[in-house]
C-alpha cells in the first residue's frame, strides 16, 4: 500500500490562477487539493486521477494565458502598423 503519491500540482495550479487565466485555474487547485487526501484514504487510482486532471487545467491555464498575450502584442503591433502607414509625408510649399 505504499508507494509515492503523485505529484498533486498544487503550487504550480496556484500560480497559475494569480498569473495566467483564472478560469482555468481554479478547477486545477480543486483537483490538486484531492490528491493527497484520496492518498491517504487508499484510493490511489482517484489520486492519480486528480493529479491528472490538475496537471490538465493548470496547462490550459498557461497555454490560454499565453495565446492571449500573443494576440494582445498581434494586436499592438497591427494598430501601430496602421497608425504609422497612416502617417504621411506631407511637403509644406509657401507661395509669397
Amino acid at each position: 500500500m505504499g508507494g509515492t503519491p503523485p505529484d498533486n500540482w498544487l503550487v504550480p495550479s496556484i500560480l497559475a490562477t494569480i498569473f495566467c487565466c483564472w478560469p482555468f485555474g481554479i478547477p486545477g487547485i480543486l483537483a490538486a487539493a484531492k490528491v493527497m487526501e484520496l492518498w491517504n484514504v487508499g484510493d490511489h487510482a482517484g489520486a492519480y486521477e486528480q493529479s491528472a486532471k490538475a496537471k490538465k487545467f493548470t496547462l490550459i491555464a498557461l497555454f490560454a494565458a499565453i495565446g492571449v498575450w500573443v494576440l494582445i502584442i498581434v494586436f499592438y503591433f497591427v494598430i501601430f502598423a496602421a497608425a504609422m502607414s497612416s502617417v504621411g509625408t506631407y511637403e509644406t510649399t509657401y507661395d509669397y
